[in-house]
């Protein structure tokens, strides 16, 4: 399959997500995949769109920070984007196995190729909402992103074979450790490639 094709289903894939996901959580279930496939074939494209988006917003327009605009340099922005990229990709599957890890406590079963596919199809809105770290003013619309904690309720259930009545509480531990791994993402890169000064 070449590029143009894989991110014409990755559209796809995406659009069948947010706009059915009770469908299309059916589907993915039923797909035979692995851990390798979803990183090559949907994870490592959509999880580069906020690195990307945030570099160029960060280098073209800079961010505010008090009074003062702050631009990035290329190499800076560059550097700190591969950052962002690189953890965030085993970052996401240490998410992963910890929902695997919690599913036995909802009557559900541990499965981390499954708790994979959940982690990363709810991710989608998160993903795509950083396109808006681009344009100066449209910034705070990544907050579309929280649209993910309903996709993780919709489809924790079916994806981690655990009981429908426990879902909200389920997707609030989810919720917990996604903010959590967020958190640790933003210190590492921080600490690896600090912000430059006014």
């Amino acid at each position: 399959m070449d590029i143009k094709e894989r991110l014409k289903d990755i559209a796809e894939r995406a659009k069948r997500i947010i706009l059915s996901p009770k469908t299309e959580w059916a589907a993915i279930e039923a797909e035979p995949t692995t851990a390798v496939d979803l990183y090559r074939n949907y994870i490592i494209y959509l999880a580069a769109v906020p690195a990307a988006a945030n570099f160029l917003g960060n280098w073209l327009f800079g961010y505010s920070r008090g009074d003062s605009v702050v631009h990035y340099t290329f190499f800076g922005g560059l550097i700190r984007a591969a950052l962002q990229y690189g953890l965030g990709l085993p970052l996401l599957y240490g998410v992963a196995l910890a929902i695997s890890r919690l599913a036995p406590s909802f009557e559900g079963k541990s499965d981390d190729l499954r708790a994979l596919k959940l982690v990363a199809f709810s991710y989608t809105p998160i993903w795509l909402a950083e396109v808006f770290g681009l344009i100066p003013g449209l910034r705070w619309l990544d907050v579309l992103g929280v649209y993910a904690v309903y996709l993780f309720y919709m489809g924790v259930s079916r994806m981690m074979r655990s009981k429908e009545e426990y879902s909200d509480v389920f997707t609030a531990a989810g919720l917990v450790l996604g903010i959590a791994a967020a958190f640790l993402h933003g210190m590492i890169v921080h600490m690896l490639a600090p912000a430059p000064t006014p």
